[in-house]
């Protein structure tokens, strides 16, 4: 019997969240086959480091008519914001991130919330807050939503749509079944993102309003603020994808950060997931490494985005499963046949931490402790 005609799969469900049922047939296969492991994502090419990298200097005289070209986009609501509001909530004992505290009664939402607040009053448009949920954070991010009032954002200028899902597999590209005796269902990775935001409707309601940039973070980055200084570079790049990047700094155990980085793989610019890079890669060799703060042209995504999805390992009830993800930032990887970048990229370096800093991520619980002082600083810094 084929994975897909198990009867234990709860089909009503994964049509109802788009479950890409043709490419999850030929990845299974292939996983079936030993064709398709977590090592077929390892980059083999030669890696170095990107040059053209801009450096975003908010006390040089240059920033000033880059901040104004961002504020006119601002001004005529040419700008949304997305967020990554997805997962499948585990970090946090099970809740929602995005409904958690941060500080004074605010959470992770209603601060994402109130910095679209402070731009539209600051500018005198709407920037639109989209939340893209999973199926696992969705029910209680429209509760939280109705239960604050939207955050007092006008009707249509808070939206939500859902990615899709996918199933979990053994290491042989079996079902694999939970403690509950019941399938295993994922979220396929932030970069569902394209298909997603595309098939729901929300892209093309978006641009039907006048939304030609769409600024892209994380719930859990509070620094990624809605600033006109990146759409100005965004615009003045002049691409169709823009992605932040920052100096590495080594942690307390002494390590590199980890996570995704610029590269030049094979002569090719693009940004690299953490997990690609081979295992002993001197990671001090590339000197920064992504946020995932992006900016987007609206209409250079209103279309297929041909990613690679990923085998992935997770620890699921103590033992290992498989789940197919994609990363939204390797869009930048994508060439055609004659070696053009189907989205060329504008790399900006910002700074991580201070009055400006665009980098506070919180991944778990003990990082919102560490960081609550710093973030409740810096975001009150922006909104004066």
């Amino acid at each position: 019997m084929e994975l897909l005609d198990d009867p234990r799969l709860d089909w009503d469900f994964l049509r109802e969240h788009d479950f890409d049922e043709a490419y999850f047939r030929q990845a299974q296969a292939r996983i079936a086959r030993g064709e398709l492991t977590a090592d077929s994502s390892v980059v083999t090419g030669h890696i170095e480091p990107v040059a053209d990298v801009v450096d975003v200097d908010y006390a040089a005289s240059e920033v000033a008519p880059l901040r104004a070209r961002g504020e006119e986009a601002l001004r005529a609501g040419r700008v949304a914001h997305v967020v990554l509001n997805g997962g499948m909530a585990t970090r946090f004992g099970g809740v929602v991130k995005g409904v958690v505290e941060v500080y004074g009664g605010e959470t992770f939402i209603s601060l994402k919330a109130k910095d679209a607040l402070h731009a539209r009053a600051r500018f005198g448009a709407p920037v639109p807050l989209v939340l893209m949920n999973s199926f696992a954070t969705h029910a209680s991010t429209l509760e939280h939503a109705a239960a604050r009032g939207d955050f007092g954002l006008a009707q249509g200028d808070l939206l939500f749509f859902q990615q899709s899902v996918s199933i979990r597999m053994n290491e042989d590209g079996s079902l694999f079944i939970g403690d509950d005796g019941a399938p295993s269902y994922h979220a396929p990775g932030h970069g569902d993102f394209f298909r997603a935001i595309r098939r729901s409707g929300v892209l093309g309601q978006l641009r039907s309003r006048g939304v030609e940039h769409l600024l892209f973070s994380n719930v859990d980055n509070l620094g990624a603020t809605i600033d006109p200084v990146i759409v100005g570079h965004h615009l003045a790049g002049g691409r169709p994808m823009t992605a932040e990047i920052t100096l590495k700094q080594r942690t307390a155990s002494g390590a590199w950060d980890k996570g995704g980085a610029p590269a030049v793989v094979d002569g090719r610019r693009q940004l690299v997931e953490g997990f690609r890079f081979p295992p002993g890669f001197p990671q001090e060799t590339l000197p920064d490494f992504s946020t995932n703060n992006m900016v987007f042209s609206a209409a250079a995504i209103d279309r297929e985005v041909p990613l690679e999805r990923h085998v992935v390992k997770k620890s699921v009830d103590g033992r290992t499963a498989l789940q197919l993800e994609s990363i939204t930032c390797e869009a930048s990887g994508i060439y055609d046949a004659a070696g053009e970048a189907t989205f060329p990229m504008t790399l900006l370096r910002v700074p991580r931490e201070g009055e400006h800093g665009r980098f506070f991520p919180v991944k778990e619980p003990v990082d919102l402790e560490a960081s609550r002082d710093k973030l409740k600083a810096r975001l009150e810094a922006g909104w004066r």
